[in-house]
């Protein structure tokens, strides 16, 4: 059986990500305290190494086992004598080494187990294994038959073709801690083959098991639901695991400032489990709904905004931060030409950041950002006043003099709009979107070469923009640069652009063109914008 990724996790999220893989069978689970545990029965370790081997080895250290509870009285339950598997179980459960390697249905379970300390006390990488258990041929279920009619030894019998099987064994007869533990077990003589393996850092296990005990009610109590558990865990020498909201808060933040954002998001969401304090509930569901909108999962950035808002509605920058999830989205509706549903979120926007201005009214960014919404939807005088308030309020901010320079450009004011292009780039000198838009305005007021001075920057900052090259092929017709021109308009379609259908937006036909600038285009030009 081929293996499945490996993977070393952190966070609760990750664990799942990787857990999510086996969905193309039945998988059973093991969790370790630690990584260089192998998978392999406790009574197996007994073993002397030349007996390792030897299935019939291990059989005779169990069989002995059981020999020695019987004669001590420990065969019976509720006046019914167990079987050699039943007893079994029953010692590995407290303790005792068996042939009995202990699975589980359910990989969180596993992963508690992974997070525990080693037996020696060193802080070590847990490992929770996976293995495949749903081949017939290779893995032998237990019946109540079998189990009643089958001593120890016939597990480690040879089958008819010489081969040792493995068998899966969900005892019928569960006490409360199997049952918490939803426990399978498998033994027998073969070696178990590993579907996949995943590390569990040892930095990670405390929150792990808070986020386990928070989210799915997995902890020490729940598994070991027994007298001996409750004595266990009430021990003067234990020490409760403590949840700490600002901890886990203080991860997410380095995280997310080390663009590590799936551990961010599982930490920021370890907070919003715990019971935490509005100021740190509204950032954890800030710092989720900026991880994404950078995703561009908008639904959900919108949602996460509107839980800190409602944690802190004072919260400036949380409105700020919703009218920029509203504006991202509005502009995905626009270029799916689904204009209603982009007008209203656009409107949602401008809404979050009248708010944001209102507690904050020296708040650059919100002005910026309506200016920005405005132009959106073509109100381009608004746009420009709150750019100007925007620029007296921090005159090195390089996008304000974009957005304010595209409002002149769509008002035809080209002289105004060149000079905020010019203040944005010499901002922000890989500024691509003002290189393009100023070019733009060159080719409009005629200073061609200008223009093409300009696209070609942006071609420099990004070889695969098709508009680019599309628009500076245009100039260069214009130009009579015929064999650059078509260079470019090539470079275009091969970059995947409609250019025919860009070429018509703009210009009625090829006749039309060649009418509007006085010029005649050669057949292959020709053929290229109408084929």
């Amino acid at each position: 059986m081929a293996r499945k990724a490996s993977r070393r996790v952190k966070t609760l999220r990750g664990f799942v990500e990787w857990a999510e893989q086996f969905t193309d069978g039945k998988y059973l689970f093991r969790g370790v305290s630690k990584q260089l545990y192998k998978l392999e029965a406790s009574a197996y370790r007994r073993l002397p190494e030349g007996d390792k081997q030897k299935p019939h080895e291990l059989c005779k250290v169990n069989r002995e086992l059981l020999e020695r509870a019987r004669l001590l009285g420990h065969a019976f339950r509720d006046g019914q004598q167990r079987s050699d598997l039943e007893l079994l179980a029953e010692l590995q459960h407290f303790g005792a080494a068996t042939c009995l390697i202990d699975f589980t249905r359910n990989a969180f379970i596993a992963l508690w187990f992974a997070c525990q300390q080693s037996t020696s006390g060193e802080a070590a990488n847990g490992k929770v294994f996976a293995v495949r258990v749903d081949e017939p041929v290779r893995f032998k279920t237990v019946t109540h038959e079998l189990l009643a009619a089958e001593d120890i030894d016939s597990f480690f019998a040879e089958d008819d073709e010489g081969r040792y099987p493995l068998y899966q064994w969900q005892p019928k007869h569960q006490n409360n801690r199997i049952i918490a533990q939803q426990s399978v077990f498998i033994f027998g003589g073969a070696q178990i083959d590993i579907a996949a393996e995943c590390i569990i850092l040892k930095s990670s296990k405390r929150e792990l098991l808070a986020s386990l005990e928070k989210l799915s009610g997995i902890s020490e109590a729940s598994l070991f639901p027994d007298f001996d558990g409750f004595a266990r865990l009430n021990a003067q020498n234990r020490q409760s695991i403590q949840s700490d909201p600002e901890f886990y808060l203080q991860r997410a933040i380095q995280a997310h400032q080390a663009e590590n954002l799936d551990d961010a998001l599982g930490y920021y969401t370890s907070v919003i489990l715990l019971d935490s304090d509005s100021l740190t509930l509204a950032k954890a569901y800030t710092g989720r709904g900026l991880i994404y909108r950078s995703k561009e999962e908008f639904d959900l950035a919108i949602t996460n905004f509107t839980k800190a808002i409602e944690q802190n509605a004072n919260d400036a920058y949380a409105y700020n931060n919703r009218g920029l999830a509203y504006g991202r989205r509005a502009e995905v509706y626009g270029d799916a030409e689904d204009r209603d549903r982009a007008e209203k979120d656009m409107d949602s926007a401008i809404k979050d950041y009248d708010e944001a201005i209102t507690l904050n009214a020296d708040f650059h960014d919100a002005y910026n950002n309506r200016g920005a919404a405005y132009l959106f939807k073509d109100e381009f005088d608004r746009a420009i006043e709150d750019c100007n308030k925007a620029v007296t309020l921090n005159a090195d901010f390089h996008d304000v003099y974009y957005n304010r320079g595209t409002a002149y450009l769509f008002k035809d004011e080209f002289n105004r709009a060149i000079e905020d292009y010019d203040e944005a780039i010499t901002l922000n000198a890989d500024f691509h979107d003002a290189y393009y838009n100023r070019a733009t305005v060159y080719s409009y007021t005629g200073e061609f070469e200008l223009a093409i001075e300009d696209y070609t920057k942006v071609v420099d900052l990004d070889p695969d923009d098709a508009n680019a090259y599309y628009s500076r092929g245009i100039v260069r017709l214009q130009l009579q640069n015929w064999q650059e021109a078509k260079a470019d308009l090539t470079a275009a379609k091969q970059r995947d652009m409609d250019i025919i259908d860009a070429f018509l937006t703009d210009h009625d036909s090829v006749v039309h063109f060649e009418q509007e600038h006085g010029i005649q285009l050669p057949v292959d030009i020709a053929k290229l914008l109408m084929e």
